[in-house]
């Protein structure tokens, strides 16, 4: 390994990697999400099938993938459901992102689950290339949305 190298280590998220994945977000988004993030955060985390994981680089949290099990589509199946990635903008391009979505699959493979899905905001082409370059492919679902 080369000295610039960071070694990164991933791992099933905790509680305490709260606060941490709440600073990577606000580091991407520029805002500081509201009391229910952090809520949605703790649902997440401990349950039966919680999927959820962190990558850490010299002790720190660089990386979150937050997911969850889901019974979705027509007929109703036993999914993986990636609800949102982030990885430390000091950290891009570092291959974290692929590691984190590699260990939810190998952890969903393990458990039996046979489908992982995302849902992409289509004009991200960034993202739908990466879950492309992930092997992805895109699903028979439509999303239909109707601003109130």
């Amino acid at each position: 390994m080369a000295a610039t190298e960071t070694k990164v280590v991933t791992r099933p998220m905790e509680p305490e990697d709260i606060d941490a994945v709440l600073e990577i977000d606000r580091k991407i988004s520029g805002v500081r999400r509201a009391v229910t993030y952090t809520n949605l955060l703790t649902d997440y985390l401990g349950g039966v099938l919680d999927l959820s994981f962190v990558a850490e680089a010299n002790g720190q949290v660089v990386g979150f993938i937050l997911a969850r099990l889901a019974y979705v589509g027509e007929p109703v199946t036993e999914a993986g459901l990636i609800q949102i990635l982030g990885v430390d903008p000091d950290y891009w391009r570092k291959g974290i992102a692929s590691r984190l979505v590699d260990a939810l699959l190998e952890n969903c493979q393990a458990k039996g689950i046979k489908t992982v899905r995302v849902t992409v905001n289509e004009r991200d082409s960034q993202l739908r290339d990466f879950f492309e370059r992930m092997h992805f492919r895109r699903g028979e679902l439509i999303d239909y949305s109707k601003v109130l």
